[in-house]
Order: C-alpha cells, then structure tokens, then sequence
C-alpha cells in the first residue's frame, strides 16, 4: 500500500501514530479484541492466522513492508478476524483508527491505494480459491511455494531460502491441502533437485524447475496434469 503513494504522502502518513518493534512469534492483532488502530510494517514478515471453530488454525496469508493490517475491521467497526502474528522482527506503524479517517479524509488519495491494496488480495484469494476447486493439489502446493518464496525469501547463491519459522501444516493450510498431501509433494520435489528442507527453512534451489512443475512457465496455466503415482491428486 504505501508503495502506491508520493513520497510527500507516505512521510505524512508514517509521521502519526506510534512506531513499535517486535520479536518473533509475538502477537501483533489478536482474533476477536476490538479495533483501534492499523498496523503498517516498515520490516520483517507477518502471517495472518485465523483460530476455527474446530480448533484448526488457519493460515491465511504473508504480509510485509508496506502493507496495511487490520483495515478492514476498523472501517466496518467490528471485531478482530483475525491474528497477526510475527514470523520475523518486525518494525511497524501504529496508527489510531480517529487518526487514519482523519488523514483519509484530507488526502483522499490515500483511499485509492487502500483500495488497489484491498483488490489485489482479493485477486490473489480468487486465484487461491479457483485453484482449490480445478487445480491437481501438488500444483497447487508449488504455486503457492513459488509464490511465498518470490514474495517473502531471499535470493542468496543457493536459490531462494525461506526462513520464517513456518510448519509444514501452517503451509499446507495455505494451500488447501491435508499435510501428507503437502509432505508427499515436496518429498518429490526433494528427489526432483527443486528444494530442500531444513528445519523450518526451505530453499528452493531451482526455481524455474518450480514453476515448471508448477505449470507456470511458459504454458498454459489452466492445463494441469503432474503425473506420479506418489503424489495425492486432490
């Protein structure tokens, strides 16, 4: 979001509010408190986690520099649905929810990045979700391996590592899939040379052969079919 504003926007809006660090695993918006304030990280890596109502946590999405959190449930004035929670140190922005409508209300083109901010995650969960219902599930488990490494790794010499503390079953349910699904999936991709897994870290060592994989390279992306008789389809 804040990449979407002019730099005299931007340093208006991160001169309100409150600037807090955090460590790792800490808790930065809790499911079901009430909304008083945004948070919009200036470093690190945040996941956001929903608790069901069977007792299964979700995690639901990775957020980073610039984005805003916890907009929407003071704009509608309920409750939290969410957790947030750190994968990393995070630097963040506190802003009240009396200051951000105000600041809205004078710059209106802020309105306009919250928006684009909002259509692109809501572009992204359709993606998700039409993939659930057509797409193979080991596609599914390397498109959304692909695009959390692209997004939230670093690209050292080794390839792209990820190292955010993530389990196995908190990226299966960001796939959509059982957790033996996702384990024989990237078991695969272990023997395939793609990555490697080490203890909450992994390091994709051939991307391009991820997104092959994935049929995201250079093909149709609605023509699935990953064969192998070691890998769940669904």
């Amino acid at each position: 979001m804040l990449g979407l504003l002019s730099t005299r926007t931007r340093n208006a809006l991160l001169s309100f509010g409150t600037t807090v660090a955090y460590g790792p695993r800490q808790t930065v918006i809790r499911q079901g408190e009430q909304s008083h304030h945004v948070v919009i990280p200036l470093s690190g890596t945040l996941k956001v986690v929903v608790d069901t109502e069977f007792g299964r946590p979700i995690l639901l999405a990775l957020r980073g520099p610039g984005d805003i959190l916890g907009e929407m449930s003071v704009f509608e004035g309920r409750r939290r649905s969410a957790n947030v929670q750190t994968c990393t140190p995070v630097q963040a922005k506190l802003v009240g929810k009396a200051q951000l409508n105000e600041f809205l209300d004078r710059h209106p083109d802020v309105w306009r990045a919250v928006a684009s901010s909002l259509s692109a995650r809501l572009h992204w969960a359709n993606g998700r979700r039409a993939e659930l219902l057509t797409c193979p599930a080991p596609l599914r488990v390397g498109r959304v391996l692909a695009d959390v490494v692209q997004r939230h790794g670093r690209h050292t010499g080794d390839g792209w590592v990820l190292d955010l503390s993530l389990t196995q079953a908190e990226l299966a349910s960001l796939t959509g899939v059982a957790l033996s699904t996702f384990e024989k999936t990237t078991q695969r991709l272990h023997r395939l040379g793609v990555l490697r897994s080490e203890y909450r870290r992994i390091v994709v060592g051939d991307l391009g052969a991820l997104l092959r994989f994935s049929k995201l390279a250079g093909q149709n992306p609605y023509q699935y079919g990953v064969g192998g008789r070691d890998v769940a389809q669904s």
